[in-house]
């Protein structure tokens, strides 16, 4: 494997940057909120310092290994900062709100079905079926985080839950990446031209590296009080309490069995 001054430029520039945003959450105890996120981050950069190791010692096949098992491991973290990302939106009292939760569950396994559809139908321009495999998986990865960040938006703006300026910096900078990375994927089965395809494979780097540059500066800054819930939101959770109140109420008024 062959790398150019550009892509060691780009990995060490991306390295530089999931270092800083990995201090910057434990710095200023993001962490806490954001744990999934934290290690996702953490992940990166000991992903790196690894590859990068195996790559110096001309070990190809532990190189294709590690990559192949990381790549797994990877995806998982990502559908796991999503749903962190919902949980706080979706959860503003601490417990998830039933029609939150179900809009969410039935958007998102429809969104599932939909990137499994698309990444199945294409067929990329792969040297090898291993690469073309890979491709459909990244697809895959891209349109599922996509989706599942539209389905929180789409169920929090029904209820009118209100976002933190965290989550919503965390979710704008994701998106942005996801939304980049399925165009590529999605061109790499349209174009067979290799140095047009490298090109594109730079580009999503260096998006990359700008969501995470955005990420440090979101999370240096500090989070912004919530808003007062909506008037909708509000006549949510006084009418869920009358609902509870009642049952409590004829639950202590039956008589003993």
């Amino acid at each position: 494997m062959n790398l150019t001054t550009l892509d060691n430029a780009l990995w060490a520039a991306g390295f530089a940057a999931n270092v800083a945003l990995a201090l910057v959450l434990v710095w200023k105890k993001r962490w806490r909120e954001f744990p999934v996120f934290t290690t996702w981050m953490s992940f990166d950069v000991l992903l790196t310092i690894a590859l990068f190791g195996i790559y110096r010692a001309g070990s190809s096949n532990l190189y294709a290994e590690v990559y192949w098992l990381s790549a797994i491991g990877d995806f998982l973290l990502q559908i796991g900062v999503v749903l962190e990302m919902a949980g706080i939106v979706l959860r503003p009292t601490g417990t998830w709100l039933r029609d939150a939760r179900t809009r969410f569950v039935v958007f998102g396994s429809l969104g599932a079905l939909v990137a499994a559809a698309v990444a199945l139908l294409i067929h990329p321009a792969a040297p090898t079926s291993l690469d073309a495999w890979e491709m459909r998986g990244n697809l895959f990865a891209s349109i599922i985080v996509c989706e599942l960040f539209l389905a929180m938006m789409m169920s929090a703006n029904r209820l009118g839950l209100q976002w933190g300026n965290h989550v919503m910096g965390l979710g704008r900078g994701l998106t942005a990446w996801a939304m980049v990375a399925f165009s590529v994927d999605a061109l790499h089965g349209v174009i067979g031209n290799e140095r047009a395809l490298s090109v594109l494979d730079h580009l999503q780097s260096i998006v990359w590296i700008g969501a995470v540059v955005y990420w440090a500066v979101v999370f240096w800054r500090p989070q912004t009080e919530r808003l007062p819930l909506s008037p909708e939101m509000r006549k949510y959770l006084v009418d869920l309490h009358h609902r509870v109140q009642y049952d409590l109420d004829k639950v202590r008024s039956s008589p003993n069995p």
